[in-house]
């Protein structure tokens, strides 16, 4: 009986420790790329950030691994990985919009099309 509740501990301890999600990371842009990328590959770059942040935002959603993890470490480490993702890629989003800045882009950014569409007004 004993040896039961021990291997059934271990197996909830070992799921709970695959439980925690990757995200992953957005890399930072490098001086290369800042020199050499044209306005369009920066607005590439920010359209691929974002979809990689939309992409963060539904994988953190709950589900059972959320449950797993929090009975391992409360939820924490889902937390701090997420937070380390999406550092990430507010740190790459801000240096895009640096390098866009200093080669003169002056189209909009990805997610400021939808901010700037014109809107109907009703007579």
């Amino acid at each position: 009986m004993l040896t039961r509740i021990i291997s059934g501990v271990l197996c909830a301890a070992a799921l709970a420790g695959c439980a925690t999600k990757n995200y992953g990371r957005q890399g930072t842009l490098t001086d290369y790329e800042k020199t050499t990328m044209t306005c369009r590959e920066i607005q590439l770059e920010q359209a691929k950030v974002q979809g990689f942040v939309d992409h963060v935002n539904k994988e953190s959603e709950f589900d059972g691994r959320s449950v797993l993890s929090f009975l391992g470490d409360f939820g924490i480490g889902n937390l701090m990985e997420k937070d380390s993702a999406m550092k990430s890629a507010t740190d790459r989003t801000a240096q895009l919009q640096t390098a866009a800045n200093q080669r003169g882009c002056t189209s909009a950014a990805p997610d400021q099309k939808a901010q700037s569409a014109p809107t109907s007004q009703a007579r």
